[in-house]
């Protein structure tokens, strides 16, 4: 069960990856960023590593997710194609 928790944890994080390269809006791509965050989060909380876990949801989702938005704010949303 573990196992099978993991493994869809890890290619959902993947999909997400992969949905951030391809996406011309960068809001989009910044909250997209944070569903990975999300899925590899869960990866550490299956792995039983919970002080790894404490330090990713604090920088990798908060902080990560606020300090691009708010850069965000400073130039353009969509990118040039």
């Amino acid at each position: 069960m573990i196992l099978l928790l993991s493994s869809i944890a890890a290619t959902l994080a993947l999909i997400s990856t992969i949905l951030v390269l391809y996406e011309k809006d960068v809001a989009k791509a910044v909250v997209l960023a944070g569903v990975e965050s999300v899925f590899y989060a869960l990866l550490l909380q299956v792995f039983l590593a919970p002080d790894l876990l404490i330090a990713y949801v604090g920088i990798g989702l908060g902080l990560n997710t606020v300090v691009l938005l708010y850069v965000l704010t400073k130039g353009e949303r969509y990118e040039e194609a």
